[in-house]
């Protein structure tokens, strides 16, 4: 058993040299294959394009069954026993650093982050710099993570009590706080360090193999980004199993001249770059060319180039021949004055741009039918921001023709989008920490009301939020719950225009006459309340009374179970 390399130029080329691989059965019939993927964007195509090699009949069509699609991470937890209760993830690891940080602010070591966190200031910018605690604790748990990932020989010289910088040199001066910092942290948290933990795991995948519940062959898809400790699990697994590593890469002419640079150096000392002739590989291919130096440090069993088909005779042609050979060619071709290969569209917003895309791939799929949207693959700089954009602009639909008839549906399946703009009820636990440390404007709180699980809560429909924004206009409510709401912006004494004036005015509207023009003490009531909106009225007056009470309780400085039992009880 051993490591094998598979390289290509195009993603298309390496699916078909997997299916090929997959479509050789291994010995248990029954036994699923592993396939490893970097996002939930690829498993989904990666599928798709398997399932025309694999068992694909005469026409074309055929099934990816029997094959377990993992991502990288949870392949590694299961590998090392971390699992999902992982207490050096960088989300769990936040907590007891942040217990480490409150601890030892007052020592001489921790100086430098004292005076970031303004431990050793007072007054508003010292309140200020202390509300950074849990964002530098996250933050510097990630750093951990990474360095543990990365450079397992850094955080291990550190654990023994030499500070150095793991490559043999002192730490620097402004990072000398780092090493100790690990260190109580090891000592907090109760499980072993990932370092320990990483070396214990290589040690008994060599020793016991069959000590852990993998396949005879998995392989790995999509990868440009390969950590050291991952490559040391994956040769460790190599030993008794068969593990190929199926690698985009843009040059095979640049693979083999970095051929024999291998290990990890530091950034200032790698010249790699230097031996690089095309600009864009130059300054784009950093990432492929540190994964090259590690994965021949893992002695890989053979290192395959998988054909792919020619460059066409275009512009985006010419780009990838010379990328492959690279070479940049001279200037003085003449494009085809067809030529549409690569386009540059100037949209003045977001909006505009989603719009721009519609048509142009509404053109490609009408001039070419062998292009299908699973052939499509469109990537945003933020998903979250272009991710309504794209559900309104492509929900249409059908796309009627000059026929009359529809002449495409485009379906689109956004990927990688954050857990807040999937899951409703941590958007609304989002937006509930937004309104704490805010003014509480009408349109964040009517904003929320729309949101589906308060609009189930409270029982609002479209013709209730409506009438909503009606009210909250004709009241007068303007922003905050209360005066005492408005007593850290100088207006503890001005109640105008908040939500308690607002409420005051349509609880006496349903308590008053309509022909009532009387103030009942400071409240004029609004003469808009119908007999049969007195139920929505004491909707909106729990609602509102609720996020202030929930809100309330998210302000100030508390520990990690109040803020949980607060979110949990708004």
């Amino acid at each position: 058993m051993s490591l094998h390399l598979h390289r290509a130029l195009r993603a298309d080329a390496l699916a078909d040299g997997l299916g090929r691989l997959l479509a050789t059965p291994v010995p248990d019939p029954f036994a699923s294959e592993l396939v490893v993927v970097p996002a939930r964007g690829m498993e989904r195509w990666l599928s798709q394009r398997l399932s025309h090699v694999l068992g694909a009949g005469p026409s074309g069509d055929g099934v990816c069954a029997a094959v377990e699609f993992r991502s990288p991470g949870s392949l590694v937890a299961e590998i090392t026993g971390a699992r999902d209760d992982d207490p050096w993830a960088p989300d769990a690891l936040a907590w007891p650093l942040l217990e480490v940080l409150d601890d030892c602010l007052d020592e001489p070591w921790a100086l430098t982050l004292a005076r970031h966190l303004g431990h050793d200031q007072s007054g508003e910018e010292a309140d200020l710099r202390r509300g950074r605690r849990f964002s530098v604790a996250r933050r510097l748990a990630g750093l951990f993570a990474s360095y543990a990932g990365q450079r397992p020989s850094l955080v291990a010289d550190w654990s023994a009590g030499r500070d150095t910088d793991g490559c043999g040199g002192p730490v620097a001066d402004d990072l000398a706080w780092q090493p100790e910092l690990w260190r109580r942290l090891v000592a907090r948290v109760a499980a072993p360090s990932p370092v320990e933990r990483h070396r214990r795991t290589v040690e008994t995948l060599r020793e016991d193999p069959e000590a852990f519940d993998l396949p005879v062959r998995l392989s790995l898809f999509g990868h440009t980004r390969l950590s050291v400790t991952e490559i040391d699990l994956l040769a460790a697994v190599a030993d008794e199993r068969d593990v190929h590593v199926w690698l985009p890469h843009p040059s095979p002419v640049l693979w083999s001249e970095l051929t024999g640079r291998r290990g990890a150096v530091e950034r200032a000392a790698d010249d790699s770059h230097q031996v690089v002739r095309h600009p864009l590989l130059s300054s784009l291919g950093r990432d492929t060319r540190e994964l090259q130096r590690a994965l021949t440090v893992a002695d890989p069993a053979s290192d395959t180039d998988e054909p792919g088909t020619s460059a066409p005779d275009t512009l985006l042609g010419w780009l990838q021949a010379d990328l492959s050979g690279d070479a940049p060619r001279p200037s003085g071709r003449t494009l085809a004055p067809a030529d549409r290969s690569v386009q540059v569209h100037a949209c003045h917003g977001v909006a505009r741009q989603v719009d721009v895309l519609r048509e142009i791939l509404l053109g490609l799929l009408a001039d070419d039918p062998t292009l299908e949207p699973r052939d499509v693959l469109v990537m945003c700089p933020d998903i979250d921001t272009y991710a309504p954009l794209i559900e309104a602009g492509f929900g249409l639909g059908d796309v009627v023709g000059d026929s009359g008839h529809p002449a495409h549906r485009l379906r689109v399946r956004l990927a990688d989008r954050s857990p807040v703009q999937t899951n409703p009820l941590l958007a609304v636990a989002r937006t509930l920490l937004d309104v704490a440390g805010g003014r509480a404007p009408a349109t964040q709180v009517l904003d929320l009301a729309r949101s589906e699980p308060v609009r189930r809560r409270f029982g609002f429909s479209d013709d209730d939020l409506e009438q909503l924004d009606t009210w909250a206009r004709e009241s007068g409510v303007r922003w905050a719950f209360d005066a005492e709401h408005r007593a850290d912006f100088g207006l503890s004494s001005y109640v105008a225009n908040t939500w308690e004036f607002g409420l005051d005015r349509l609880l006496t509207g349903v308590a008053l006459s309509d022909d009532s023009s009387a103030w009942l003490d400071p409240a004029l009531p609004l003469d808009d309340v119908g007999s049969a909106q007195v139920d929505l009225v004491g909707r909106l007056t729990e609602y509102v009374e609720r996020l202030r009470s929930a809100t309330d309780r998210l302000t100030g400085t508390h520990p990690l179970e109040h803020w949980l039992a607060a979110l949990d009880d708004g």
